[in-house]
């Protein structure tokens, strides 16, 4: 099974930093056309695969890259024209609202192919190795709970300063003072949100233990059940808070780019343009549809 690991903070924000930031292990199509490996080491961290299972679980990610590469890749493409479309004269509230709302559409179904890949491989896997993922998996909450708990509210907001500063700064180049000090404003008014999401990760984790530890033979059903169903399952205060990091998120990120200098106009516009034809470069790279490759 996969192991799957959630942001603390609003969906949007972060797949927009993945889908902007991709390229920083030398190029888009070096790391994307990698993917397949890294996931195959974070495997590794959970749970023991013999050689038939690992060429299988191979084979599976393939499919996965496959069907993201001829399906999702061409919305990302378009995704990038509309927003290089949108910042003149600048980037207004409902842009940018849109935006997130597509991006974290586009999360929903990469997460979805996931859930039905980790939970049908999950079928492959031997009791002692499911328990073996549960381990591990119940071994990482507690290392993320000391981990992000033991900060301070201002580390916190310093955490969450610096990772807009360092992402923005990778498409605009040096951020200016009024715009460093539109991050210091706005990161201010974030929520915690890392204690609502460790309670949240908490609840369906000891839910999936649970099942996993009675071995049912309508086990795998189960699972998906609980891990297709953790946004309805998830806190009126997880919600609040979610809504309102992504809210100032957006703000965050409109103002900033609305306040750029010509010369990290062209930076922006040049980075987008070399995102676009590395998107066209991959989509050219995948395998025709198949009746086998729709369910990865």
């Amino acid at each position: 099974m996969l192991k799957v690991r959630y942001p603390c903070g609003a969906k949007g924000v972060f797949v927009l930093v993945m889908l902007l930031t991709i390229t920083a292990c030398s190029g888009t199509r070096f790391f994307y056309n990698r993917i397949d490996t890294l996931i195959d080491w974070y495997v590794d961290d959970y749970v023991t695969l013999n050689s038939e299972q690992s060429a299988d679980f191979q084979d599976r990610i393939d499919r996965l890259l496959a069907w993201h590469r001829r399906e999702e890749l061409p919305s990302y493409t378009r995704l990038l024209t509309d927003f290089e479309r949108n910042l003149e004269p600048s980037l207004d509230a409902a842009t940018v609202e849109a935006l997130f709302i597509e991006l974290s559409d586009a999360a929903d179904r990469l997460e979805d192919r996931i859930l039905d890949l980790m939970v049908d491989f999950g079928t492959t896997l031997s009791l002692e190795q499911r328990q073996e993922f549960m381990l591990a998996l119940e071994d990482e909450q507690e290392e993320q709970r000391e981990r992000l708990l033991s900060r301070s509210d201002e580390a916190y907001q310093d955490n969450a300063q610096e990772q807009f500063a360092d992402n923005l700064s990778k498409f605009l180049g040096r951020l200016t003072d009024q715009q460093k000090n539109i991050l210091v404003l706005r990161t201010r008014d974030y929520q915690r949100f890392d204690g609502v999401w460790i309670e949240d990760r908490a609840r369906w984790t000891s839910e999936l233990a649970d099942i996993i530890a009675q071995n049912m033979a309508d086990w795998p059903s189960k699972v998906h059940s609980v891990l297709s169903g953790r946004e309805a399952a998830r806190s009126p205060e997880y919600a609040a808070v979610y809504a309102h990091n992504s809210a100032l998120s957006q703000t965050l990120l409109r103002e900033v780019i609305n306040l750029r200098t010509p010369k990290q106009d062209r930076r922006l516009r040049q980075k987008i343009d070399n995102y676009r034809d590395d998107f066209t470069a991959l989509v050219a790279q995948a395998k025709p549809f198949s009746p086998t490759a729709i369910n990865p």
